[in-house]
């Protein structure tokens, strides 16, 4: 990107990524228009092999949205009634609708201040013989601790399964992020670093018989597993949606190195005790940037300063999901300490594939001066 707009700088972008697609877009769409082929076609097909593929596991399944797939993932994964499943109180309302939607109980252990995800340590101290599976969010699009995750999860007996909404292209010790755990889900909401122009998802299977059983779920039959009746729903992926995201995958290497680029141009800007930080360095962890964060104490007057110059921000998870209405559903497996702390200071910047990069010097350089003279008055 070289050249700045006159504009608000805004934290999304959907239509201009567009651009370059539209007429490619627009003629498979004349052609799936008079084929007849609307549910469950070729383009399904086709991006249910690529995605797997790229993400390391031996099928994707494609599902009505990243919900429906947390909720197909984990009936999957054998959680019933009553078990319950730790996660991060530092989420979407999804992550935790999908366990309460199974009648089991979300509980929620603190994260990380360095990457703001879910806490291995905090995990194992809320295990109780109730625990069926966790559920790991890599928040922001950067990579959970996985290693330590998965031997706490072998040496309780435990499935793992990755809520990778934000996650798709993060990459953990050089290995995509959907080839941890016994299953991942996607999400393609139009916001999401792979977008679609609707609603959809996908759940990532290493084990066939996973993804078998997902796909008759998904069309309504029925399946019997572990002593247990799920029912069938319909949980398909629009055939339009998958030919969208077919075509915007094959931009999505050329669209990730615009948000890296202004990703490295804020980390210019920012010092590291105020951002992301690589827990396992030099070790091939690599974050897709679905957003980029900053945290401070004097957030309030940071988020004034930027909406004074013209820069749209956003807060997430203020308060996390232990103060959530659905918190009544749930456990607390300790102190929620970071989360709260997060919640309270993180804010988010602008990043997409179409911010020029003028934009994202001027956004670095208005929070860089306004950390130096937060840090200035701290010592004075």
């Amino acid at each position: 990107m070289s050249h700045s707009s006159a504009k608000r700088i805004g934290r999304y972008d959907l239509v201009t990524p567009m651009m370059p697609c539209k007429d490619e877009i627009m003629e498979k769409f004349e052609k799936f228009l008079v084929s007849g082929q609307y549910i469950l076609g070729k383009e399904v097909d086709a991006l249910e092999k690529d995605m797997a593929q790229q993400c390391g596991v031996c099928e994707g399944v494609g599902v009505a949205s990243g919900s429906s797939a947390l909720f197909l993932a984990l009936g999957m994964a054998g959680v019933r009634p009553g078990d319950e499943v730790i996660t991060t109180p530092y989420t979407f309302d999804a992550t935790i609708e999908a366990i309460i939607l199974l009648d089991a109980v979300p509980v929620l252990v603190d994260i990380q201040p360095e990457d703001l995800n879910i806490s291995p340590a905090a995990i194992e101290a809320a295990i109780t013989d109730k625990t069926r599976a966790i559920m790991p969010v890599p928040i922001y699009g950067a990579p959970c601790d996985m290693d330590p995750i998965n031997a706490i999860a072998e040496k309780h007996g435990l499935e793992v399964v990755v809520d990778m909404a934000q996650g798709f292209g993060t990459l953990y010790k050089g290995k995509p992020m959907g080839s941890y755990g016994r299953m991942s889900t996607l999400s393609f909401y139009p916001t999401k670093n792979l977008p679609g122009i609707g609603d959809g998802g996908m759940v990532l299977c290493k084990d066939p018989q996973d993804a078998a059983r997902i796909r008759k779920i998904r069309a309504h039959q029925a399946v019997r597993m572990n002593d247990h009746l799920y029912t069938g729903w319909n949980s398909r992926l629009d055939e339009v949606q998958a030919m969208v995201l077919n075509v915007r995958l094959a931009r999505f290497a050329e669209e990730q190195r615009d948000r890296n680029r202004v990703g490295e141009i804020y980390d210019g800007y920012i010092p590291a005790a105020h951002r992301l930080q690589d827990i396992n360095p030099g070790q091939g962890n690599h974050v897709t940037y679905h957003q980029y964060w900053v945290r401070t104490t004097r957030r309030d007057e940071l988020q004034k300063l930027l909406d004074e110059n013209g820069v749209d921000t956003a807060i997430y998870y203020d308060p996390p999901m232990n103060h959530h209405v659905l918190a009544e559903y749930c456990r607390e497996g300790g102190p929620m300490t970071e989360a709260e702390r997060a919640g309270r200071e993180v804010l988010i910047l602008p990043i997409h594939a179409a911010l020029p990069f003028e934009d994202a010097h001027k956004v670095g350089k208005l929070v860089g001066e306004f950390l130096a003279q937060e840090s200035a008055s701290a010592a004075s």
